[in-house]
C-alpha cells in the first residue's frame, strides 16, 4: 500500500464532500435531495457495485476461509467498541436518552458511504470484498441490539425485516455466482460495473450534504463526542491492529476491518434516534464531527496500519 496514493485518494474524496457542502450551503442544491440520493445509492447503485465486484473473483480455496475470519474479527470489533460505550456512558454520567445513542455512536460506523470507497482506494477490490463482510456483521448489529437499545425492544420485529434489503440480497446472489462460477454477459456485466462505480463520488457527495443540514454549534455542547472520537478512531483501532498482527492475520483481511473499525459515526443512526425519541441531536453532531475527523484519522490509520504491520 503507497501511502502516497491513500493520502492522495483521500484528498480526492474530501474535495467531493466539500462539494456536496458547499453546494447545499449556498442553496444551489435543496438538501432534501440528499434523501434520494441515499436511496439511489442503497437500492441501485451500491447492489451493482457488490454483485460487479464478488463475482467477479475467482473462488479460491481460502475464500470462505478469510470470510469467516473477517466475520470473527467484525463481530470481536463491534463488542469491544460497544462495550466502551457502554462503560464511558457511565463513566461521564450521560442523560438516559442521549446514553442510548452514546452507546451505538461508539460502536457503529459508517461502514458504506466512507468506508467501501476509502478501502477500495487502498486496498482495490479485495479490500471491498472484506469491507462488504464487516458491513453485514455492522448491519446485523444494527437493526438488532442497535434498534433494542434505542427502542427497548419494542420495534424489534421489525427492524429484523430491514436486514432483508437490496445489498444483502446482491451479497447472497455474488456469493452463489462465486461460489458456482457463474459469470454475468460482457454487456450486463459492464452495465452493472459501470453503475456500481458511481458509488464512491455519490456517497461523497451525501456525506457533504448530510454535514450541511447538521448545526454544528450545538456540536460544542456534546463535549462526549470529542472524548470518545479519538478512543473510537485512532486508540481502539490501533489496539485491534496488534491483537490482530499476534494472530497472524494478513495485511488486507486486517487493514479493511480495522479500518472499518474506525470510521466515522453511522449517518443512518440520526435518523433512528429521531424516530425512537433517543438524543437526535448528539447523533447528529456525532456524525459531523467524525466525519469532518476522520479526513485525518483515516490517513494516520493507514499509516499505522503499514508502519506495525
Amino acid at each position: 500500500m503507497d501511502f502516497s496514493a491513500v493520502i492522495y485518494k483521500i484528498g480526492m474524496l474530501a474535495i467531493i464532500i466539500l462539494v456536496g457542502f458547499t453546494a447545499v450551503k449556498t442553496g444551489y442544491l435543496d438538501v432534501k435531495i440528499k434523501d434520494s440520493i441515499s436511496k439511489l445509492i442503497v437500492k441501485i447503485v451500491l447492489p451493482c457495485l457488490i454483485i460487479s465486484s464478488v463475482s467477479s473473483r475467482e473462488i479460491e480455496s481460502g475464500v470462505l476461509t478469510d470470510i469467516l475470519v473477517v466475520f470473527l474479527m467484525s463481530v470481536f470489533c463491534l463488542a469491544v467498541l460497544y462495550l466502551v460505550g457502554v462503560l464511558t456512558a457511565k463513566l461521564f454520567k450521560i442523560p438516559a436518552e442521549t446514553a442510548k445513542v452514546h452507546k451505538l455512536l461508539t460502536c457503529l460506523g459508517n461502514v458504506s458511504f466512507v468506508g467501501y470507497p476509502v478501502i477500495t482506494a487502498m486496498y482495490g477490490e479485495d479490500g471491498f470484498f472484506y469491507a462488504i463482510v464487516y458491513w453485514l456483521v455492522n448491519d446485523m448489529f444494527l437493526w438488532t441490539a442497535g434498534v433494542f437499545t434505542l427502542e427497548g425492544g419494542n420495534k424489534k420485529g421489525a427492524a429484523l425485516k430491514k436486514l432483508i434489503n437490496p445489498n444483502t440480497i446482491a451479497f447472497a446472489v455474488a456469493i452463489l455466482m462465486l461460489s458456482f462460477g457463474i459469470k454475468l454477459p460482457p454487456l450486463i456485466f459492464d452495465t452493472v460495473n459501470e453503475m456500481g462505480s458511481l458509488t464512491v463520488c455519490l456517497s461523497m457527495i451525501f456525506i457533504g450534504m448530510a454535514l450541511a443540514d447538521v448545526d454544528i454549534r450545538h456540536a460544542v455542547r456534546k463535549w462526549w463526542i470529542f472524548v470518545i472520537a479519538p478512543i473510537k478512531m485512532i486508540i481502539l483501532p490501533i489496539l485491534f491492529i496488534y491483537i490482530f498482527k499476534a494472530f497472524g492475520i494478513r495485511e488486507i483481511i486486517l487493514g479493511a476491518v480495522v479500518l472499518e473499525a474506525a470510521m466515522p459515526v453511522q449517518t443512518v443512526l440520526s435518523i433512528l434516534a429521531n424516530e425512537s425519541g433517543a438524543d437526535f441531536e448528539y447523533a447528529a453532531c456525532g456524525m459531523f464531527v467524525t466525519t469532518l475527523l476522520c479526513l485525518l484519522t483515516l490517513p494516520f490509520m493507514g499509516y499505522m496500519i503499514k508502519l506495525i504491520i
